[in-house]
């Protein structure tokens, strides 16, 4: 059987482990839809790219000043459907992020609260003599300087 010493060591080491595991996969989730959105920036780059050097060689092939103006009419329509396109992908990237980050943040928590729980159930366990001079090690640095606010607070001090 383990000593209470290493029953809340271990719990404490559990729940530090909790935090640690649950910070990596908040940001590995984070990273994951930074890349999403970096590669639709990209996409939509080439997109774009592709679609000036269509339309400028459409232009410049344009035989008179009507069929100029008719062509620069179409390659703006496309322009701006291109442009709704993008907001809407760029739309369901993000959603799709925050769908992601709040399902692991949930299951993340739920872990750490767990192991936090456990950590409380193994102080609970511990005999009072054992908990006692714990106690009084934290009250002895931290009940000084409660003292100094409360007196310096005080009304009519």
């Amino acid at each position: 059987m383990f000593s209470f010493s290493e029953q809340l060591s271990q719990a404490g080491k559990a729940v530090y482990a909790a935090q640690l595991s649950s910070a990596q996969a908040l940001a590995e989730a984070a990273f994951q839809g930074g890349a999403r959105l970096i590669g639709l920036q990209f996409d939509a780059a080439r997109s774009s790219l592709a679609a000036s050097t269509v339309a400028a060689q459409q232009l410049l092939s344009a035989p008179n000043p009507q069929t100029l103006l008719q062509l620069s009419r179409t390659q703006s329509q496309l322009a701006m459907e291109r442009i709704g396109s993008y907001g809407r992908q760029a739309k369901e990237v993000v959603h799709e992020n925050q769908e992601n980050l709040t399902d692991v943040t949930k299951g993340e928590f739920a872990a750490s609260r767990q192991k936090f729980g456990e950590l409380m159930q193994a102080v609970k366990e511990t005999p009072f003599p054992l908990i006692n001079p714990f106690n009084n090690f934290l009250k002895s640095p931290f009940g000084t300087a409660d003292e100094g606010y409360d007196k310096n607070t005080r009304p009519g001090h």
